[in-house]
Parts: structure tokens; C-alpha cells; sequence
């Protein structure tokens, strides 16, 4: 009975440290935003679903998801919401985070909202600027930016700077989520937040716009890690080159969806005398993997650490299209 005993506490042990661990998802979604994360306690979260559900709905079936703790809607635009009409049909929700915002040029917001209103058992929450969300009594999550105020708007840079923006901290490691946030709302944090905003890995606001990621942002951040959600061949022109050179010139290693595929990154669990790691993206090595040319003549590619996933399936894809 001793030794069945012994097995046993291992067993819930082992079971216990899966989840000490903070795992971060940047999901491939083409031309749209959603990040998935699992927290030390087991909950999870989901911040925005992407253009369309088809990809974060194999990507959570995939990862064996049923239920989620907390769903993020940083602002009404479509690249951000209509994901989340999948995600309000075919996963359970417990909990639903939206900015007062409306925006009159959307189509399908409200039908999200009116979900989130009818899910069985779901809050609806309208966190304030500088609130604590109670999210696992491990992880510091503060929230750095919304619009909680009911408006209007047809504005798509009002809209984007209604952004629910989310630091996210844990075992002394920053995480920054700037949803589609840009220079004016950078500049607020800075004055308002700017011992919360250093950070280990930024997700890049507003997919990379020139609007975003300032110079002055930047050198407060100090981001080792830069993700960048954003699809190929994409209408604006997703990320521009003004924004990836003061990224670059920050320092932060820059990888995006585009050309890795979903990007992950894990926060270990604090261990005494052990300074946490950051483990996920690998940078794009120029001696191990080329981009083919009809690539490069889309995307800018930094020269130095610019991101790829050599396993990446749209990788695959690019190459199979440019050796035809």
C-alpha cells in the first residue's frame, strides 16, 4: 500500500508541474490576431479569434480544448471577432473580456457579443484601465489599456486604440498583448504604466504598422522577443518595413506568423536559484533554409534574425508554389 502510495504522490506530482508552466500560442490565422495560453493553474485563455474560425478552431481541437476560462475581444474589427463566433459555438466559455466600443462599420460584432450574452454559465466583463484580472493566483495580469465607456465610432485608428492591452507576468518574465494598439496609446502607457511595460516578448501591435511599435515604446520595452501576427500578400502592406527596422533596432528577434507558422513560447515554473528561460521561436538561420525568391519579393525580411519555422506546413506551401 506503501509503495502504490508512493507512485501515486509522483504520478499527481508530475501531473502538478505540466502545468507550473506559463505556455503562450501565437496563432496562425492569416491576416488577423489570436493568441491562445494555457496558465500555471490550468485555466486558459483565448485573446481574439482571428478573420475567420476554421484556424483557431483546428487549432484548439488540436491542443484537445472544450471548455475556455477567459476570452479576450481586444476591439471590434473583423481580422479580431469573427473568429470568436466558432469559438462561442463549439467550445464552452466561461468568461468574456470586450471594450464598450461600437464600431459602426463592423459587421458581426454585436452577433459575438449577443453570444457571449446567451452562453450558458459566461460573464461578460468590462475590465478597467489599470485593473488586475484574477486569472491564476500565480500570473500578475494587468490590464494597460480598453475603451469602457459606450461609443461609437467608423474610425478604424479610434477603433484600434480601444485595444485591450494585457501584460502579462509571471516568474519574472514579461509578456506584452498590444492588440492593435498604435503610437498614442504607447505613448499613455508610457506615462501611465511604464514600470509594467518591460518586457521579455512583444506582440507586435496592429500586425506590424508603421502607426505602432515607436521608437520611444520600444526603449521602454525593451523587448528581447517580437511577434508579429500578419498574412502574406495581405492588402495593407502587413508588417511595414518602418516598424521592423525600430524593432530591429531595438534589439528584439523578430519572427511572424507569416513565414513560421504559429509561434509559441514557455515561462518554466520558478525553481529556486534558476532564472527563467524563455523557450519557443527559433530564429531563421540564412545558412540553414533560404526563403524562395517569390517570398522575398512579398514579405520584408530583415537580414539578420528574421523569423521562420523550418517545419512550418506554410512554408511548405510557399515552396511548393515557387518551384511551379
Amino acid at each position: 500500500m506503501n509503495k502504490l502510495t508512493g507512485i501515486l504522490s509522483l504520478l499527481l506530482l508530475a501531473s502538478s508541474n505540466l502545468w507550473a508552466q506559463l505556455n503562450v500560442y501565437y496563432v496562425d490565422v492569416n491576416q488577423g490576431d489570436s493568441e491562445y495560453i494555457e496558465l500555471p493553474s490550468g485555466k486558459n485563455v483565448l485573446i481574439d479569434g482571428g478573420p475567420a474560425g476554421d484556424q483557431i478552431y483546428k487549432f484548439l481541437k488540436t491542443k484537445g480544448v472544450t471548455t475556455i476560462d477567459y476570452v479576450v475581444l481586444t476591439h471590434p474589427h473583423s481580422d479580431h471577432f469573427v473568429g470568436l463566433k466558432t469559438v462561442f459555438n463549439k467550445f464552452e466559455v466561461k468568461n468574456f473580456y470586450d471594450s464598450k466600443l461600437d464600431d459602426i462599420d463592423a459587421m458581426g460584432d454585436e452577433e459575438v457579443r449577443a453570444l457571449a450574452k446567451v452562453e450558458p454559465g459566461c460573464k461578460v466583463h468590462y475590465p478597467e484601465i489599470g485593473e488586475m484580472l484574477k486569472w491564476d493566483p500565480k500570473v500578475k495580469v494587468k490590464v494597460l489599456n480598453n475603451c469602457t465607456k459606450p461609443a461609437q465610432s467608423n474610425n478604424n485608428d479610434d477603433t484600434n486604440n480601444c485595444s485591450i492591452v494585457l501584460s502579462i507576468s509571471y516568474n519574472r518574465s514579461n509578456l506584452l498583448f498590444m492588440g492593435d494598439a498604435e503610437a498614442t496609446i504607447e505613448a499613455n502607457m508610457i506615462r501611465d504604466f511604464k514600470a509594467d511595460l518591460p518586457a521579455y516578448a512583444l506582440k507586435v501591435g496592429h500586425h506590424g504598422s508603421r502607426g505602432a511599435s515607436s521608437t520611444e515604446f520600444l526603449n521602454v520595452v525593451k523587448p528581447k522577443v517580437a511577434i508579429i501576427s500578419v498574412g502574406l500578400n495581405n492588402v495593407y502592406g502587413h508588417p511595414h518595413r518602418e516598424a521592423l527596422d525600430r524593432l530591429r533596432a531595438s534589439g528584439a528577434k523578430i519572427f511572424m506568423t507569416t513565414t513560421g507558422g504559429t509561434q509559441s513560447l514557455s515561462i518554466p515554473a520558478p525553481k529556486k536559484g534558476v532564472e527563467p528561460v524563455l523557450e519557443g521561436p527559433v530564429p531563421y538561420d540564412p545558412a540553414a533554409v533560404q526563403l524562395p525568391p517569390a517570398v522575398k519579393d512579398i514579405v520584408y525580411v530583415p537580414p539578420v534574425e528574421a523569423p521562420i519555422n523550418v517545419n512550418s506546413e506554410v512554408l511548405g506551401q510557399l515552396q511548393q508554389a515557387a518551384a511551379k
